[in-house]
């Protein structure tokens, strides 16, 4: 029946009868053997080739060596080829910050398209399956998602020159352990996946289990919307690439200018899908990387900005209304700042570089207190679900005042600074952080009064600054 279903799931993705060459990234967990296994076994008779790649991130000591090591045994005992990749995720992050998990994921994804360049491979595949997709999906809603984030994890598209594929996003996790178990493949357990620290791990450990109580088959049901949704998207994406015509006044690889008028005559369903287009298109990650806030940033500065206003969004890019026209265009090299009524959307979570002024700023969310942020005049806690959205940096403006902790009312922000015994020459450069209308930090200077931490809180949100 597994196997039955493989082959089908090949045969849809034009893979099958053609000696296609696929390259398999194999963690050594339950999902990536049974994958690697089962295509091995199928091989001669859907006519492909199989290879594996093993990539250590060398984020757990031990327990990764043993992972990489199960994974070249196995391979070598199924005459699977074989390619095991060292990565340095905590170098990266040191160097351009982030998430940890997005870092990880992009040293693994750089390491399967070289593994897939050396070898002349046509399609990577990967071991994703229902129970992702439906934490994928959970994991979208909960931090705010349009109607293109139900997709969820695509089965089969186009990337860097290869297919990239999820052949088993039709199988329950559940099942794949099965597969497994019948057919004695030993397989092995990433301890970080029990962690409550991550939100995808609670949601997997805490929320699932209660949609199951509903819904024993409830990975399959957001699976049949996912598929749903990106049916409808086909039909979306022709309609917003004619809309993006109408509005379009010139583009070229690094920026796109739109008339505000023609614009705003579309419904706003279209405005939010032209804007993602658009961004995603600027963008250097893919269009996951698109958030709801960010849309929202920008066609609210078309519909309600003043005739001159710009601020910068995560990923590198410039939205800028110039009376009847929008530019949306990505950052130049060295350009120097936002101008002081612009401001910058801070990503939630992420790292966002705060071009023209000191340093990044990093936002974790967790739903427990994190011991190891040193709180300080660099970092700060708030009560997230007391937080006023969204968050920006910007440069100070004339006026400028701010709640302080411990005191009544409200302080000029000039004053804050000069007591800090800031330098004056620096003050235009200092990051003002608002959080809605508020001001709520001033990194290495002062926190406001705003969203202080309880004991009554439950969702916490850390900003981390780095000069």
């Amino acid at each position: 029946m597994f196997l039955a279903q493989l082959r089908e799931e090949l045969n849809r993705m034009g893979l099958a009868g053609r000696r296609a060459r696929v390259l398999v990234g194999v963690s050594g967990g339950a999902d990536s053997i049974a994958l690697v296994h089962a295509l091995k076994k199928i091989e001669q008779e859907v006519d492909i080739f199989v290879a594996a790649v093993h990539v250590n991130h060398q984020l757990r000591g031990e327990e990764s060596e043993a992972d990489e090591q199960h994974v070249k045994v196995f391979c070598e005992e199924w005459g699977i080829p074989c390619r095991t990749v060292k990565v340095n995720v905590g170098s990266l992050l040191e160097q351009k910050g982030g998430n940890k998990q997005a870092v990880a994921r992009e040293l693994r994804y750089d390491a399967f398209e070289e593994t897939a360049r050396a070898w002349r491979m046509d399609a990577v595949a990967t071991a994703h399956h229902a129970d992702d997709q439906l934490e994928t999906v959970l994991m979208r809603l909960v931090r705010g998602t349009g109607v293109a984030g139900l997709a969820g994890i695509e089965p089969n598209r186009a990337w860097r020159g290869f297919q990239l594929i999820r052949p088993l996003l039709t199988f329950t996790k559940q099942e794949l352990e099965r597969y497994c178990q019948d057919a004695g493949l030993p397989t092995r357990l990433d301890s970080s996946n029990l962690l409550p620290d991550y939100t995808r791990n609670r949601l997997r450990m805490e929320v699932v289990p209660l949609l199951e109580a509903f819904n024993p088959h409830v990975q399959k049901a957001v699976c049949t919307l996912s598929d749903l949704v990106r049916e409808e998207e086909k039909v979306w994406s022709e309609l917003v690439e004619d809309a993006l015509g109408k509005v379009l006044l010139e583009r070229d690889d690094a920026s796109f200018t739109l008339d505000v008028s023609s614009f705003l005559h579309l419904p706003i369903a279209l405005q939010r899908r032209v804007v993602k287009l658009i961004l995603s298109y600027l963008s250097q990650d893919d269009t996951f990387g698109v958030s709801l806030d960010a849309v929202e940033k920008v066609r609210k500065l078309v519909a309600d900005g003043s005739s001159s206003s710009m601020f910068h969004l995560p990923g590198g890019i410039v939205a800028e209304r110039e009376y009847e026209k929008v530019h949306m265009r990505k950052a130049e090299r060295g350009e120097e700042h936002a101008s002081q009524s612009g401001e910058i959307a801070l990503s939630v979570p992420g790292t966002t570089c705060l071009p023209g002024f000191l340093g990044k700023i990093e936002v974790l969310e967790s739903d427990v207190a994190l011991h190891n942020v040193d709180l300080g005049r660099n970092a700060v806690v708030f009560d997230r679900d007391h937080l006023p959205f969204p968050l920006c940096v910007r440069a100070r403006q004339s006026g400028d005042r701010m709640t302080c902790l411990g005191m009544d009312g409200r302080k000029k922000l000039k004053k804050v600074l000069m007591e800090a015994k800031v330098p004056k020459r620096q003050r235009d450069r200092v990051p003002v952080v608002t959080a809605g209308d508020e001001i709520i930090w001033i990194p290495g200077v002062k926190r406001s009064g705003v969203a202080p931490v309880t004991p009554k809180t439950t969702r916490f949100l850390y900003l981390i600054w780095e000069e």
